[in-house]
């Protein structure tokens, strides 16, 4: 039987790596990159909750519906579409109060060490998974500047290889946004 950290390890280990057949797969144009998004999200919601990630445990949980969603959503008229920065200014205000509210619930009720850090990388994921799964091209942005912060959040907790993931998943976010080759 193997030990509570090992069985982490090892299951930190199939969320990455599925993690990253989502993105790639999503960035080249496949539907069936959300059977990847949902099982990485299904496995992350138990490692953010060991990690007492409280606000991204509940954004794994979200990323488990949202790959739902994503694959019901798409359709024969798969097509990136682009919006001016008018349109995403509701959005980053309700965002932004998110990110502050959540910020304080956790720092008030949980145990979680970085409550606003948590809470701007679990609130603004949304909006980014929402602009992705609705296939707005904007939604690498939010992605870099949510992956930018994701490194520092997830090597603070120990997740050594989500930190790599993250720093891929950056590295993904200036791809899909440039529309440069992947090199695989």
């Amino acid at each position: 039987m193997l030990s509570k950290n090992r069985t982490l390890l090892v299951l930190e280990i199939i969320a990455v790596l599925t993690g990253v057949a989502y993105t790639v797969l999503y960035i080249k144009g496949f539907r069936y990159c959300f059977y990847f998004a949902f099982s990485s999200a299904a496995i992350y919601t138990y490692l953010c909750y060991q990690k007492k990630i409280f606000a991204e445990t509940a954004l794994q949980i979200f990323y488990v519906l949202f790959a739902i969603y994503g694959w019901l959503n798409w359709g024969a008229d798969y097509q990136e579409k682009s919006y001016a920065f008018a349109y995403h200014l509701p959005f980053l205000f309700v965002s932004t109060a998110g990110v502050y509210g959540a910020g304080k619930w956790l720092k008030k009720h949980t145990a979680t060490k970085m409550p606003y850090l948590d809470a701007y990388t679990s609130i603004f994921s949304l909006t980014a998974t929402w602009f992705m799964v609705n296939f707005a091209h904007e939604n690498w942005l939010y992605w870099m500047a949510i992956d930018s912060v994701s490194i520092y959040l997830y090597y603070k907790r120990g997740l050594k290889l989500s930190t790599l993931l993250y720093a891929f998943y950056f590295y993904l976010a200036i791809a899909g946004y440039f529309k440069f080759d992947l090199f695989f």
